[in-house]
């Protein structure tokens, strides 16, 4: 995941906002390092950290624009240096030192929204488009370093995958919490006045089996969609699906057409708000993805279909009105 700022963006080009935003989504996580871009210094980065200035984070990630040593470092070992300096924790102890010959030249440095935040500059070596952010907590910042001393590129993946772990421990409560809400509502519902029951029913055995049977984000999207697909069939008002793009974005404001990058046809997919305004605006939508057979991080809708239901059907978008997520299955 690289995220450069640009104003107008979803973090309108702060990385406060962004650091906020990553905070609010790992609710559970109790200590958290955060390093992000700085969005006043394209070339610099910034840290925080949560809930106090323990390891001195801001101090430490400011350090790293300035090290001698770092200048013709690569990506993974520039992330690295960063990650290992946190670690240390004698951030302002390493921010003095780097600085020292600098005098008045350092830039200014910063507090955000965390308990800890500074910035360094970069002196240009640092591309805008290339800087990763990274969550990590006190505990996993530690075995990052002792297992990235000498495979550094292997530390972005390392970090991602504390954050993805904790999205996905959240969103499988939330799909939990979803289905048993659904099997009750089936319970419940009278079956003389209920035309869509027996749909909700599929919907709601689907969803049961996908969440048992769920490896990760997509799957655990799944039992949200099929969890919403029993509802609308409980109301009698179907409506448009989950977003085609991400249906962690919930459901659909409308449906517009889109044509995968290196194919001539267009798909009719429905749409969340943020989504249709990305397309409108030739900007790449924010895509849930999945793992391919090589191991790589890809669209989920690029996963071929039969290997994956939900690359199959759009998570609903690529179905008629008619056909259910839960027949489909």
């Amino acid at each position: 995941m690289l995220t450069p700022f640009t104003k107008g963006d979803a973090f309108d080009g702060d990385s406060d906002v962004l650091a906020g935003i990553v905070r609010d989504r790992l609710p559970d996580q109790r200590e958290l390092v955060l390093i992000t871009a700085d969005s006043d210094f394209p070339d610099s980065l910034r840290g925080y950290e949560w809930p106090a200035d323990t390891h001195q984070a801001g101090r430490a990630v400011a350090a790293t624009g300035f090290l001698d040593e770092m200048r013709d470092a690569g990506l993974a070992d520039l992330t690295a240096k960063a990650v290992d300096l946190v670690a240390e924790g004698k951030g302002e102890q390493r921010y003095e030192e780097a600085t020292r010959d600098l005098g008045r030249s350092a830039p200014p440095t910063k507090t955000g929204s965390g308990a800890g935040s500074e910035s360094g500059s970069g002196s240009g070596w640092w591309p805008l488009v290339g800087v990763p952010v990274l969550a990590l907590t006190a505990l996993a910042t530690r075995a990052v370093l002792v297992r990235s001393r000498k495979r550094s590129p292997a530390v972005p993946q390392l970090v991602f995958a504390t954050a993805r772990a904790a999205d996905e421990a959240g969103l499988r409560r939330r799909a939990e919490a979803e289905v048993l809400a659904l099997g009750e509502a089936t319970r419940e519902a009278d079956v003389a006045m209920t035309p869509g029951l027996q749909q909700a029913l599929d919907a709601y055995a689907a969803a049961g089996k996908v969440l048992d049977e769920a490896r990760g984000l997509p799957d655990l999207a799944g039992a949200l969609a099929l969890a919403q697909e029993g509802r609308a069939a409980l109301t009698g008002s179907p409506g448009l699906p989950l977003c085609f793009f991400n249906p962690l974005h919930g459901r659909a404001a409308r449906r517009s057409g889109w044509r995968p990058l290196g194919r001539r046809d267009r798909l009719d997919v429905a749409v969340c708000g943020a989504c249709a305004n990305a397309l409108r605006d030739r900007r790449a939508p924010e895509v849930l993805t999945d793992t391919d057979e090589n191991g790589r991080t890809v669209p989920y809708f690029e996963i071929p279909a039969t290997r994956s239901a939900w690359a199959a059907t759009g998570y609903g978008s690529l179905m008629p009105p008619s056909a259910g997520l839960g027949r489909a299955r």
